[in-house]
């Protein structure tokens, strides 16, 4: 799959007419919705990373202890000129938790139950619609780049916001839908993908030498590169994981910018994320036959197991708060240290 697209067979970034509209209320939506204003002087993804540790309640029944824990989702909007950041939360209890979270780990940012209006961006009849899903380049045995790991120069969310900003007439969508895994997710029980191996057996398989060729074989050592690779893994042991889908979406009344802003919001993510054992996101184009069927699904914040996990640090770098380092125009920033301030534009009880 190309850093920007994929072929045909998996879909493409053609951006479609669906030739009705789809609009979501806050009043028809389950669970509830919470705006975030951000507030500059944070420590953006160190903070993120420390909420979701926070947020980790892993929920099992039964003999096989199951795992039935509630999903939830961070999403970032550009809708109506503005960069808007929100959390979708299953039910009240968990929206409390939420708020005391972010308030605990991002000192003076503004969170505010949605109270009336849109739950979702509007989409028109008359707009044209492009998509994609992410996916993980190889097992998530292996981490994405993150914070703890091989760092980033910048927050990439500078770079995923900026290519969010679009036409005051276009609305973008990221939306990541997290549910916690249980804290064996890293031994052997990884999905159809793990052949029932544990992080220790993969790192042990890097470290080990390996007989190559058919005619001469020989046995080859274990590359540096291949060492390297088993202790970025084996790192992955004792982490707390969350299941996790990655959408995006973006509607327009211009072809052309539709396209642009998908294809472009996803070539960030596989572009940023990547590390030295070849790990990063894939983009899987939503295909047009789907789309009515991709916002609805987005509209439910559903949550669908695609054999993806990220451990706290690597969900981080994915989902969360900016702050100052980001430099893109039209973020929703809160610029006040105080409470009690409504948004111009917001409704909302505290």
């Amino acid at each position: 799959m190309g850093l920007f697209g994929s072929d045909e067979t998996h879909g493409s970034y053609t951006a479609t007419q669906l030739d009705e509209s789809y609009t979501q209320t806050v009043d028809k939506t389950p669970g509830v919705l919470l705006g975030i204003r951000p507030y500059k002087d944070n420590q953006g993804i160190v903070d993120g990373a420390a909420m979701l540790q926070s947020l980790h309640d892993v929920r099992t029944k039964g003999l096989r202890d199951k795992n039935i824990s509630q999903h939830h989702s961070f999403e970032l909007w550009f809708d109506e000129e503005k960069l808007k950041f929100y959390m979708h939360a299953a039910d009240e209890s968990a929206a409390n938790k939420f708020r005391r979270r972010v308030a605990n780990s991002y000192s003076n940012t503004q969170v505010f139950r949605v109270e009336g209006g849109d739950a979702f961006p509007q989409i028109n009849a008359d707009d044209y619609i492009a998509g994609a899903e992410l996916d993980l380049n190889r097992h998530y045995y292996y981490p994405i780049r993150n914070h703890q790991g091989d760092g980033f120069e910048r927050d990439p969310y500078g770079e995923v916001t900026s290519e969010m900003l679009s036409t005051p007439e276009t609305r973008v969508v990221v939306q990541v839908v997290f549910r916690p895994a249980k804290n064996d997710w890293t031994e052997g029980n990884g999905g159809l993908l793990s052949r029932g191996e544990s992080v220790d057996d993969v790192a042990e398989g890097l470290r080990s030498d390996r007989v190559v060729g058919w005619i001469n074989p020989r046995t080859r050592d274990a590359s540096k590169k291949d060492r390297e690779a088993a202790d970025v893994v084996e790192m992955q042991r004792g982490q707390y994981g969350f299941h996790t889908n990655m959408r995006i979406l973006a509607a327009s009344p211009d072809k052309y910018e539709a396209e642009s802003r998908a294809r472009g919001v996803a070539g960030m993510f596989t572009r940023y994320y990547n590390t030295m054992t070849e790990q990063g996101f894939t983009d899987e184009p939503v295909p047009a036959s789907d789309r009515g069927a991709f916002i609805d699904k987005l509209h439910a914040r559903e949550w669908e197991n695609r054999e993806m996990i990220l451990s706290v640090s690597e969900l981080a770098g994915a989902a969360h708060i900016p702050n100052k380092e980001i430099e893109t125009p039209k973020i929703d920033w809160r610029y006040s240290q105080r409470g009690g301030e409504v948004p111009a534009d917001s409704q909302r009880s505290e």
